[in-house]
């Protein structure tokens, strides 16, 4: 279920009407009055959520949710499941991110300028905490002690950060949730919404993004990172890790604790990164991937399968070091002979 603090959810909506609005069929019409309170994932979905099985290599979330209704396709509808209403789809993600923009219709605008209220009336701030001029501090967000906020920091609505933070000038904080002793170099920009679109008839359509970002305690963040938040479910940093400037986190990550991430890294959504991981600069990450712990990528290794627990790669596609480079020496070898 998607944190109140943060999402203003519409609803809730007859499956009947879902099934209307998405083009779907329903494999139980007599259920068409059920009342459909949220969306999930299926591995967090409880009963009243609707979901979506759209990957065969999630058939054993599928087949123990506790959703009540999981959008797919006849093809995936097959795999076990237990006594889950379905709707079926021809692209169960289109459908999912229409059942989305439901639920989570875009804020509406408030006409006219907005009075100046740098720290909101409901807005929380610990003793001892120092917030510079041009800070505006949101709606029932939560500041603790001896904090410093730069000048020109934006903390949206809801937004929870722990004690002896540091926050560097013209950083943006939303959907977030921050531990004790978190730095923020300049410019970070934490929560914003993930690169997510499904095609449709009428062009790209984004998908929701409705999770969080939740940082543990003591992570630092160089200058200009971007941490986007969760589509469903969350982006998590482990505690004690550390980033360099020009790190790039899609939505859904999972990062351990005490990880050590050089410049200009970009990790793909729903990537799981182990503790203890080392990482060099320009390193990418392919989406839905494992790197177990303690691994080690080499500066500008290209990541497009799991990375085993301990394991040292380098090179596009990623390999194990000394292969890559036995293969780059030999290579240089054969272009030498060739020159001559």
């Amino acid at each position: 279920m998607t944190d109140d603090r943060f999402f203003e959810r519409a609803g809730p909506f007859a499956l009947g009407e879902i099934a209307r609005h998405i083009d779907a069929e329903m494999c139980n019409r007599s259920a068409a009055d059920f009342m459909v309170r949220d969306i999930a994932a299926l591995e967090s979905g409880q009963p009243g959520d609707i979901s979506i099985f759209s990957d065969a290599k999630y058939a054993a979330d599928f087949a123990r949710t506790s959703a009540s209704v999981v959008i797919t396709n006849h093809k995936l509808s097959a795999h076990e499941h237990d006594g889950t209403w379905l709707l079926l789809a021809a692209n169960p993600r289109l459908a999912f991110a229409q059942v989305g923009h439901m639920f989570y219709p875009p804020d509406k605008l408030i006409e006219g300028v907005q009075p100046t209220t740098p720290v909101h009336p409901t807005a929380k701030v610990g003793a001892g905490t120092q917030i510079s001029c041009g800070a505006v501090i949101g709606a029932q967000a939560s500041i603790g002690a001896r904090c410093s906020i730069a000048s020109n920091v934006v903390i949206g609505h809801g937004v929870v950060i722990g004690d002896d933070c540091v926050i560097g000038a013209n950083c943006v904080i939303s959907y977030a949730l921050i531990g004790s002793r978190v730095t923020l170099a300049p410019n970070v920009t934490i929560g914003s919404a993930g690169f997510s679109f499904v095609p449709s008839g009428k062009g790209l359509l984004r998908v929701p993004q409705l999770g969080r970002v939740v940082i543990e305690d003591d992570v630092e963040f160089g200058a200009n990172c971007a941490i986007d938040r969760g589509a469903v479910g969350d982006t998590v940093i482990g505690q004690g890790s550390m980033f360099d400037n020009l790190v790039h986190i899609a939505h859904n990550v999972k990062i351990g604790h005490h990880c050590l991430i050089a410049g200009q890294v970009g990790i793909a959504g729903s990537t799981v990164i182990g503790p203890f991981v080392m990482m060099g600069g320009q390193a990418g990450v392919s989406d839905h991937l494992t790197v177990g712990a303690g691994a080690r990528l080499a500066a500008k290794a290209g990541v497009t399968k799991n990375v085993g627990p301990g394991e040292t790669v380098g090179g596009y596609p990623a390999m194990p070091v000394r292969l890559w480079h036995r293969e780059t020496v030999a290579l240089k070898k054969l272009a030498a002979r060739k020159k001559s």
